[in-house]
């Protein structure tokens, strides 16, 4: 393989040694800031300091074999992203919340030099486990042409995306709702992706571009009133990451690609490509919410050019691309195109991840009698099927997670709230039960003395049947 058709993330050089990162995650994990969440923690207050990793889990992940386009709403992708974001931002100043020397214990805990270290040697294996699907096999000699294009497909892609998104949450009385979802995953986070881009910046990763063709997530097209107005009428309204147990894995994958590459000088090639493809996805939701949410737009707005500002962003991107390899060469060029190609890729398997959780959320009565169907069937067929039995205290909390396989949650005995969702608290008493599908997030809380339940665990052909009957309402059975 030459030097130009490297990929930016390879997990080759870890094959072997996955045991000793886990040891090490498993210490920064240990830290006072990362332990689970408790029963007032699913919102986070405003604490920038907390970070909720559920440690837990990583006395069985192994971090074996790296994420794949399959797989990356699975809980290995959940549990290294938000470690990841955790590292990255020990890099970012954010004062305690008061004088308070509770306050300030958190802020040192944070901060301690002790945790640094742990995440330096951490953040170079996470990053090779997480993302080398993204720029592996990918065809760097493309032309300039074919490449930026990519740029125009992310915005088509998403605006479809985001037009069938909002049709669903509608038929089922969920936009409100499904709006705060997806406000979470979006305007909350575009703090983390515009300061990873700031830093680049400061650092001169875009000196090599003219200021005004450089990408760029605060261009006046989407502005920022939209996204404030929406999200204020949806309920989002706290400050970063107050929202910590809220975001999807593909969520988190988006600004710790920017940060990964926006790290090492060596990758600011790679940067730019990935940024512009950030600046489509974040244009084309402007645009989305632009027709979506109509009457939060002040009276007598112009309607906004979509085709105009497609065609600026792809005309941007060639001119860098072609900047870059005429000044840079055949690597730096593979290493942009690279980049364009990381963004892209994690565009559409976060579309895939956003819709499947949505889904789930604005249909979940379908999904509490999907349940009701399985276990009939499992009593009548499999009544030795593989499950899973947990016995819980009073206000014991299950920091949000996903699971590798789909699940029932059925109660035997006791209460339990259950969300996957700000907002969100379905109740569940004794023979209530929901179907969790594979890697839906969610979370929940025993509020009786004590809680009894099992999972019993699915096939998917079992699932793949029922589904499909959400998009055929007029024959689903409920």
């Amino acid at each position: 393989m030459s030097q130009a058709s490297l990929p930016i993330f390879d997990f080759s050089p870890f094959v072997g040694h996955s045991e000793r990162y886990v040891a090490l995650i498993k210490q920064f994990a240990a830290a006072q800031p990362f332990r689970s969440a408790t029963v007032d923690e699913l919102l986070l207050d405003d604490d920038f300091h907390r970070r909720p990793l559920r440690p837990e889990d990583f006395e069985f992940l192994k971090f074996m074999k790296p994420v794949r386009e399959h797989n990356v709403s699975r809980l290995p992708a959940l549990a290294s992203g938000r470690t990841l974001m955790s590292i990255y931002e020990l890099d970012l100043a954010r004062p305690p919340l008061s004088a308070e020397p509770a306050d300030w214990q958190r802020f040192t805990d944070f901060y301690s030099e002790d945790t640094r270290e742990l995440g330096a040697q951490i953040a170079p294996f996470l990053e090779a486990y997480a993302f080398e699907y993204l720029t592996k096999d990918v065809d760097t000699s493309e032309d300039v042409g074919a490449a930026s294009a990519r740029i125009t497909r992310i915005v088509d892609d998403e605006l479809a995306f985001w037009s069938d998104t909002f049709e669903r949450l509608m038929r089922n009385d969920y936009l409100e709702e499904g709006l705060r979802f997806i406000m979470v995953q979006r305007w909350a986070l575009a703090v983390s992706k515009r300061r990873a881009l700031a830093r680049a910046g400061a650092s001169g990763f875009f000196d090599m571009l003219p200021p005004d063709e450089r990408p760029s997530l605060h261009r006046e097209t989407p502005d920022d009133a939209l996204f404030e107005r929406v999200a204020s009428a949806s309920g989002v309204t706290r400050r970063q990451h107050a929202y910590w147990q809220f975001y999807l894995p593909t969520s988190t994958a988006k600004c710790n690609l920017l940060y990964a590459l926006a790290r090492r000088p060596d990758r600011a090639f790679g940067l730019i490509g990935a940024a512009f493809a950030a600046e489509a996805e974040w244009l084309a939701f402007g645009l989305a919410l632009e027709r979506a949410c109509a009457h939060l737009q002040p009276a007598g707005r112009n309607h906004t050019d979509a085709e105009a500002l497609k065609s600026a962003l792809e005309q941007r991107c060639a001119r860098a691309l072609r900047r870059v390899a005429d000044n840079f060469g055949a690597a730096a060029r593979a290493q942009y195109v690279q980049g364009i190609v990381a963004g892209e890729r994690l565009a559409a398997r976060g579309r895939w991840d956003l819709g499947e959780q949505l889904r789930w959320l604005a249909s979940i009565r379908e999904y509490v009698a999907f349940a009701h169907r399985i276990s009939a069937r499992i009593d009548a067929e499999c009544p030795g099927i593989d499950r899973e039995t947990f016995v819980e205290p009073h206000e014991m909390c299950s920091t949000t997670h996903v699971h590798n396989d789909h699940r029932l949650v059925t109660i035997e005995e006791g209460d339990m709230l259950f969300w996957g969702n700000v907002g969100m608290q379905h109740a569940m008493h004794k023979g209530d039960m929901v179907l969790i599908p594979d890697g839906r997030l969610h979370g929940s809380t025993v509020v009786s003395n004590e809680c009894t339940y099992h999972q019993p665990i699915i096939p998917d052909a079992w699932i793949e049947a029922l589904v499909a009957e959400l998009d055929e309402p007029a024959t689903a059975t409920t």
